[in-house]
């Protein structure tokens, strides 16, 4: 096997493996959202329980917290573990598209010398065709 058969072949594996590795990571950063999401909730129905009926109702409707990940992503400022939430939504949102941009624009890039050395062939054939050799 020649040398660009050989790029070819192992940047096709390296893509594969790029790209499984990054949907990995971005499992990885979804759980970490899910699981901060979930202690924003109980924290807020802690602090409801804590606070009373009335009180709990009325941080409800006036907006006090919010465990919406993609809310909090979209604007700068919490602390806390809503802080923490937007932050990883923000990883995530980031992280999401790259796993897919890498594992094709590795093996296009191993593709390049097989599709040289393939294309400088079919000229020679070309070339020999139609000098007649």
């Amino acid at each position: 096997m020649d040398k660009p058969a050989k790029i070819l072949i192992s940047g096709i594996f390296v893509g594969a493996l790029i790209y499984g590795l990054g949907e990995m990571n971005t499992h990885r950063l979804e759980r970490r959202v899910q699981e901060l999401q979930r202690a924003c909730v109980a924290e807020t129905e802690a602090e409801a329980k804590k606070q009373g009926a009335l009180s709990a109702l009325a941080s409800i409707f006036s907006g006090k917290t919010i465990c919406d990940p993609v809310e909090l992503a979209r604007s700068d400022g919490y602390t806390g573990i809503q802080g923490q939430l937007a932050a990883a939504q923000r990883d995530v949102l980031r992280w999401a598209s790259w796993p897919q941009i890498a594992g094709i624009a590795v093996p296009l890039l191993c593709c390049l010398p097989w599709l040289w050395y393939f294309l400088l062939r079919r000229i020679r054939e070309f070339r020999e065709a139609i000098l007649g050799k």
